[in-house]
C-alpha cells in the first residue's frame, strides 16, 4: 500500500498558503517553507537590480544590490513564464534570466538555484544550495484556494509544467466533477534532463534520461481545512522512461512516491502541487498549471 512520506504529510497538515497574515502572492524568504518547516530558504537571488534571499545570504561581490531584501512580491513576474538560471557550470535549461541566482552566497563555491512559476491565482519556488537539506527542492506552492462547495459538474483537463532544481517537463491532470466539493483526477507528467553524475553512474561519465510519461494515478479530492487536494500516488515503469537501466541505476523502480495537488482561483481555475518520493537523484517536484 501506498504510504504518504514526511513531506507529504507535512503539506497536508500545514496546508498550500504561505499564512493567513500576509498575502500568498508576497513570499517571505525568512520563513521556513511551507511544504517542510525543517527546510529553510538559502542563499539569494537577483531581479530587476534588486538582490533577494533570506536574512542569513551572505553579501559577496556581484550581487545587483548590497541590500538584501526578505520578500519578494510574485505579482512582479509575468504569469506563466518559469523564472530562474541553473548555476554555475550546471547541465539544466536556462530559462528567464531577469531572475539570475547569486553564486557563493549560501556557502564558498556552492551554486544557488532558485526557479519560479506563477500563474493567476497560485505559484510554485524551488530553491536548491548544493550542500544543503538533501533535495527538498519545492519549497512554496502557494495561493488563493477554491473556496469548497463551489464547483462546477463536468469534466476539466489542466495542463501545465513540471520542474525541480535543473531538469522540467510538462504534466496533464483529468478532473471529473460531480457534486460542489466532489471529485476524482488522474494524469501525466514528463521530466526532461535528469543527471546522473559521473561521479555515481556506473559508467564514470554522465548519463542524462527522461521521464516521458509519468502517471498521476487516480485519487479522489478530498476537502481539509487547507483547502481542496488531490493525494495520489505516482507510477513510473519501465516504458515510461527513456533509458530504462538509468532508472534502475537510481533505484527508479523501488521508489514509492505521491503527489499532491490542490485547487486554486475560482471554482478551481488552477492546480498546483508537489511530487515527492522520487528517486534521491531526482528529489521533490514542483507541479503547477490552469484550466483549459
Amino acid at each position: 500500500m501506498r504510504k504518504l512520506s514526511l513531506l507529504s504529510a507535512a503539506l497536508l497538515a500545514i496546508g498550500f498558503s504561505s499564512g493567513a497574515t500576509a498575502a500568498w502572492n508576497h513570499l517571505d524568504l525568512n520563513q521556513p517553507s511551507n511544504l517542510d518547516p525543517t527546510v529553510s530558504y538559502l542563499g539569494s537571488f537577483n531581479y530587476n537590480g534588486q538582490t533577494y534571499g533570506p536574512s542569513t545570504a551572505l553579501t559577496v561581490p556581484g550581487q545587483a544590490s548590497t541590500t538584501i531584501a526578505n520578500t519578494f512580491d510574485l505579482n512582479d513576474l509575468q504569469a506563466f513564464t518559469l523564472y530562474g538560471k541553473d548555476g554555475a557550470g550546471g547541465q539544466g535549461h536556462n530559462d528567464d534570466l531577469s531572475l539570475t541566482s547569486n553564486d557563493n552566497s549560501a556557502q564558498a563555491n556552492a551554486p544557488v538555484v532558485y526557479r519560479m512559476y506563477r500563474q493567476n491565482y497560485s505559484a510554485a519556488v524551488v530553491n536548491l544550495s548544493r550542500g544543503t537539506e538533501a533535495r527538498h527542492f519545492v519549497k512554496s506552492v502557494v495561493g488563493e484556494q477554491t473556496a469548497p462547495g463551489t464547483l462546477v459538474n463536468g469534466n476539466y483537463n489542466y495542463a501545465g509544467v513540471t520542474f525541480s532544481n535543473f531538469p522540467r517537463g510538462t504534466f496533464n491532470y483529468q478532473v471529473s466533477v460531480f457534486g460542489p466539493s466532489s471529485a476524482i483526477g488522474q494524469g501525466s507528467f514528463s521530466l526532461n534532463e535528469i543527471k546522473i553524475p559521473g561521479s555515481q553512474s556506473s559508467t564514470g561519465q554522465d548519463i542524462f534520461f527522461d521521464i516521458n510519461s509519468g502517471k498521476l494515478n487516480l485519487a479522489a479530492l478530498n476537502t481539509t481545512a487547507n483547502g481542496l487536494v488531490f493525494s495520489g500516488g505516482v507510477t513510473v515503469t519501465h516504458a515510461d522512461v527513456s533509458k530504462p537501466a538509468a532508472w534502475d541505476e537510481i533505484g527508479g523502480p523501488s521508489a514509492n512516491a505521491t503527489y499532491n495537488l490542490a485547487l486554486f482561483g475560482p471554482q478551481g481555475a488552477e492546480i498546483a502541487g508537489s511530487i515527492q518520493g522520487l528517486p534521491d537523484r531526482i528529489g521533490s517536484v514542483a507541479v503547477i498549471g490552469a484550466k483549459q
